[in-house]
């Protein structure tokens, strides 16, 4: 005999988001009068303890064997309610969420009465789909007890010493011939007495040194398959084509011929195709950049043949992980020729390269004999950041740390030209907490001039002998023409060049302005719907160098819970097939974004489609493409849908 179903509904206030539009009492009124429907109620909010309590409560009280909440998207507290359906002894699956805020009220302010009727609507849906409700078991898998790092920046460096001094075996890949990423290359902080290399220093030699640590630079993720628990990851390791017997690598540097922009100077300076990145760059060793290497063969009698190797071939590593934490980073913004006067004259320059040369370890203005004399300096904000949100592939979001950095390096040129002025042409100031907004305190006190333009008439930069700056100020309402002995463009943040590399490997989101999309931005943050793989520090969105070393331990700390206990939870919510009517046209096979469906042989020797639930996202693709209606979704199949449609149209 089956059981009685008994189901209790919940309809969210959530403050006024709902009920300021939505009548709540109407639909608590007409879900009462609902097949199957034992309790219902409104609640302020839901999600609180005392609502979370209430449902606990009548499951316990009432015998409820099926829950439906009406509030919020299901991204939002989806997890929550399942948490609470747990709590009190239900299977967690036996939950339906009605979504009548983002679908309803927030859709229809202007509609009151048709947002309650949609809301009634959705509700009556949502116990349709409650009473064909089954439970579903979690699945657990064995995990290899390994944790891959990918970037060698302060986010990367900070989670593998983390996930090290845990216990665990820790892989960090860099991309790059050394370690340290942005960091390294950049002197005075706003919030740190430390440098930033210093910090950087700090971390490297923790990192080099730790034994669990296995540091691979030059290194690149080739492919990633498998699962949660078990990755089986492809690196590939570009040699440096310079042996480490080599005793005289200076020599070889002399030798080369060929000059490239010093992508370490920010294109303030040039290197060598044989050269070192820089003096505190660890690994300390000198390399061969391949891409604009002539092969002409001076560095060989300058060096000797037996310590260059020119034919050396890159080398391929495969190893399985638990876990994977993307550490990435960010790029600087680099302005397009001519904007803003950039690429035109050398006395403009961006942010990132003023702090590579206010650096000690950088290039100093003497050395690039930028100038004679400093009379104006004139630094402009927001240079690709907070663009026209109407310009197709603008940059909407504020970089965060620009103005901070812009002011304390003001601050700085103050101290080594005390008689020049200094001009910030902002559209906001934006200077977080209290101590950068002392900077900005202190920046007025020192003879900064603050002058405010409006982003539909930026300034103009031109070019005729020397810079000179054009600005409609926005206070004073007049056009000034500044003369300017330096143009400082303060450049934001950008996604790295390889995202969409990474995304398609690791399958994760990226929002719409290129930042890889966390899981879910307060009860998931440092995770990637994939489970399994987390991530840190900039690569998510722009932050400074400490919010990358917490998001990196945020990160970690999340990482290395699976490894720690030994196993893993799988998504429940997959897709499966019906073998019996499945006729392996393959469909599925070519729609699967996560490579979960194969075609496979059965002992009568029939072909099927089969899916594997360790790689499985649930994200239903394979089922609303099959014609045959084989493939189906636990607690999303079609008789559940049909059932809902059903009630759409009453």
């Amino acid at each position: 005999m089956s059981e009685e179903i008994r189901i209790g509904v919940y309809v969210c206030h959530c403050g006024i988001n709902i009920a300021g539009v939505i009548d709540v009492k109407q639909v608590v009124e007409h879900a009462k009068t609902l097949p199957n429907v034992v309790v219902a109620k409104d609640i302020l909010f839901t999600c609180s303890s005392v609502g979370q309590n209430t449902i606990v409560d009548d499951i316990k009280r009432e015998k409820l064997n099926r829950i439906v909440v009406a509030a919020c998207s299901p991204r939002m507290h989806e997890s929550t309610f399942r948490n609470t359906v747990e709590q009190a002894g239900l299977n967690p699956f036996l939950f339906e969420m009605a979504n009548i805020r983002e679908h309803s009220s927030w859709v229809h302010p202007d509609d009151p009465e048709g947002a309650t009727e949609k809301a009634k609507t959705l509700v009556r849906m949502a116990v349709a789909k409650a009473k064909l409700l089954e439970p579903i078991e979690k699945s657990r898998a064995d995990v290899t007890k390994k944790v891959l790092v990918i970037g060698g920046g302060v986010a990367g460096l900070q989670a593998s010493l983390d996930a090290a001094n845990r216990g665990l075996s820790v892989t960090l890949v860099e991309k790059l011939p050394v370690l340290g990423g942005k960091a390294a290359l950049i002197g005075d902080l706003v919030y740190s007495e430390k440098k930033g290399w210093q910090i950087v220093k700090e971390l490297v030699t923790q990192v080099v040194t730790h034994e669990k640590i296995h540091v691979l630079t030059n290194t690149t993720v080739e492919n990633v398959s498998g699962a949660f628990g078990d990755y089986h990851v492809t690196l590939t390791i570009t040699p440096r084509y310079v042996k480490e017997t080599c005793l005289t690598p200076e020599k070889g540097e002399e030798a080369c011929p060929v000059e490239v922009p010093n992508e370490y100077d920010f294109g303030l300076t040039r290197r060598k195709a044989f050269y070192k990145p820089f003096e505190q760059a660890y690994p300390p060793l000198y390399l061969i950049d391949m891409s604009s290497c002539t092969k002409c063969g001076l560095c060989l009698e300058a060096c000797g043949n037996n310590s260059i190797d020119l034919e050396e071939k890159p080398k391929t590593l495969s190893e399985k992980f638990g876990t994977i934490i993307v550490a990435t980073g960010y790029e600087p913004y680099t302005p397009s020729l001519g904007e803003y006067g950039y690429g035109k004259d050398g006395r403009v320059i961006t942010l990132s390269q003023l702090e590579r040369i206010l650096s000690e370890n950088g290039p100093s203005f003497e050395d690039l004999n930028l100038f004679d004399s400093v009379e104006n300096i004139v630094f402009i904000s927001c240079v690709g950041s907070m663009e026209n949100p109407r310009d197709e592939g603008a940059r909407t979001y504020c970089s965060r740390m620009c103005c901070s950095s812009s002011i304390k390096n003001m601050l700085k040129l103050r101290e080594l030209f005390p008689s020049s002025n200094i001009y910030f042409l902002y559209r906001d100031i934006r200077t977080y907490a209290r101590k950068e907004e002392h900077l900005y305190e202190q920046a007025s006190k020192n003879g900064i001039i603050f002058l405010k333009y409006d982003l539909s008439t930026p300034p103009d930069v031109k070019i005729n002998g020397k810079p000179s700056v054009e600005v409609l100020d926005k206070l004073l309402g007049k056009r000034i023409q500044i003369p300017a002995d330096l143009v400082v463009l303060a450049n934001g943040m950008v996604p790295p060049a390889d995202i969409l590399k990474l995304r398609s490997l690791l399958k994760f989101p990226c929002s719409s302005e290129g930042w890889v999309a966390e899981a879910h931005p307060k009860l998931r943050p440092v995770e990637l719907p994939s489970p399994g793989i987390y991530i840190a520090g900039s690569i998510q969105a722009p932050k400074d160098i400490i919010e990358s070393l917490i998001s990196a331990s945020a990160a970690t700390a999340k990482a290395v819970i699976p490894i720690i206990h030994g196993r893993v939870e799988l998504e429940p919510l997959v897709s499966y097939v019906h073998e019996d009517v499945c006729g392996a046209c393959g469909i599925c096979v070519s729609t699967c974004p996560y490579d979960a469906v194969q075609r496979v042989a059965l002992e009568d020797g029939r072909r099927v489609a089969r899916v594997d639930p360790r790689l499985c996202m649930g994200c239903g693709q394979c089922v609303s493409a099959c014609p045959s209606a084989a493939m189906q979704q636990k607690s999303f199949t079609d008789k559940q849908i049909h059932e809902m449609i059903e009630q759409l149209v009453v």
